[in-house]
């Protein structure tokens, strides 16, 4: 078998490895993806909800601070009905109406934080509903990711072996060639050289459309031996499966 025959063997299983895991990765990223998204979520809500406290604390100070200031008024009231003279009738009266302005005061901000009470209350609840849908999706993910795993272990072991066998069979220094060139076309390192015109002697790397030259083409089918790659996209070049089995009954 011909380094090229090697290389093609380790071509085809090799693409069905990495088919198989960048369905699996895909599933993982997913996951990963509704999992963020629930964290994010949940983190978000957990702000809100301590804006919540906070702003509960807030007014039950205010509601406490009311109480007093009516219990004052109440103090006052008195005050001004055990009044010995107009002028401390008039002093208690002003002192009154001037903490009376300042309960006004205070029970029209209370009302406005407990409006503001209820907006983030409801957030909150949007949250929740939010959150619960979030989690459905991630747990969709969650079973879909271990289905696909599921499915697919048994079957990516055994192209896992595979592509170690096929690899194995092929030099050191080619495999390291092949590697690379896969991790630059997600895994299509190979391609086949297109016959354009065989009486013109026109030929195209497959993979890019860019022209090969006739002695690229008789490189290939003269030797078989060594890697040949397109001066375009630097994918490793092969003849189409008649031409490489003319080749190889004259070789």
């Amino acid at each position: 078998m011909s380094l090229l025959q090697q290389l093609l063997a380790l071509h085809r299983v090799d693409v069905q490895v990495r088919s198989l895991r960048s369905r699996l990765a895909q599933a993982d990223h997913y996951l990963a993806t509704q999992q963020k998204q629930l964290d994010d979520l949940v983190a978000q809500r957990g702000d809100v909800e301590l804006q919540k406290k906070q702003l509960q604390a807030h007014v039950a100070n205010m509601e406490m601070e009311s109480k007093g200031i009516s219990d004052r008024v109440a103090r006052l009231r008195s005050d001004l009905n055990q009044s010995a003279n107009t002028k401390q009738y008039n002093a208690v009266l002003q002192e009154m109406k001037s903490v009376e302005l300042q309960k006004d005061e205070l029970d029209e901000q209370t009302l406005a934080q407990m409006e503001r009470l209820e907006q983030i209350a409801k957030r909150v609840a949007d949250f929740e509903t939010v959150i619960s849908d979030r989690q459905s999706l991630r747990e969709k993910a969650l079973a879909e990711r271990e289905e696909r795993h599921r499915d697919t272990a048994e079957r990516l072991g055994e192209l896992e072996r595979e592509r170690a066998t096929a690899a194995g069979l092929v030099p050191a220094d080619s495999m390291v060639r092949f590697d690379e060139v896969a991790e630059m076309h997600d895994g299509e390192a190979m391609s086949e050289v297109e016959v354009i015109s065989a009486r013109h002697r026109e030929y195209s790397c497959s993979a890019c459309n860019t022209e090969i030259p006739f002695a690229v083409y008789a490189r290939l089918l003269g030797e078989g031996g060594g890697i040949v790659q397109c001066v375009n996209c630097h994918r490793i070049l092969h003849l189409p499966a008649e031409a490489e089995a003319t080749a190889t009954k004259k070789r």
